[in-house]
């Protein structure tokens, strides 16, 4: 448990370690939806009594529901456009990214379009899709909340409260 709490590591090393570790996982990643991708492609699922990539992602390797359709969808294009692997695994892509981008990859555009995906956010990339492809507006940025320090715990509970 100790590994978890974080509580005694100063500041320095965690602003170190955190991009550290974030850019460890990306590797990973991308290795994990290319095995995704040729599993699917072998319907190895099949012969493990799976009727679906869904059902023995969700089943089998207990990713939620989210995860499994995001990896698949990423993965099959993985396949068709390789690009998407190395720019997911260098940082320039996140999983979401590639997910927006990947029903509108060509051979003709997919270059242009990672290369103009890169290091965007989703609205970016949902405008960049809108305008491209001449679609209606993408939609207006969310308000996102921001998370905010967690406040202290109150020790004293006020009489009224009780």
């Amino acid at each position: 448990m100790r590994a978890y709490d974080l509580t005694h590591v100063e500041d320095a090393v965690l602003r170190r370690d955190l991009p550290a570790l974030i850019a460890q996982q990306r590797a990973p990643t991308a290795v994990v939806l290319a095995h995704i991708a040729e599993y699917d492609a072998r319907a190895l699922y099949l012969g493990d009594g799976y009727p679906s990539m869904f059902a023995y992602c969700v089943d089998e390797l207990h990713l939620s529901d989210d995860e499994t359709m995001t990896r698949i969808q990423v993965a099959r294009a993985a396949r068709r456009f390789p690009a998407l692997l190395g720019e997911l695994a260098a940082g320039r892509l996140h999983i979401t990214a590639a997910r927006t981008l990947a029903p509108y990859l060509t051979p003709e555009n997919s270059d242009d379009l990672i290369t103009r995906a890169a290091n965007k956010g989703r609205s970016a990339i949902q405008q960049l899709i809108a305008e491209r492809f001449s679609l209606p507006r993408a939609p207006r940025k969310p308000q996102i909340t921001r998370l905010m320090p967690t406040p202290p715990i109150r020790k004293h509970v006020p009489e009224t409260c009780r």
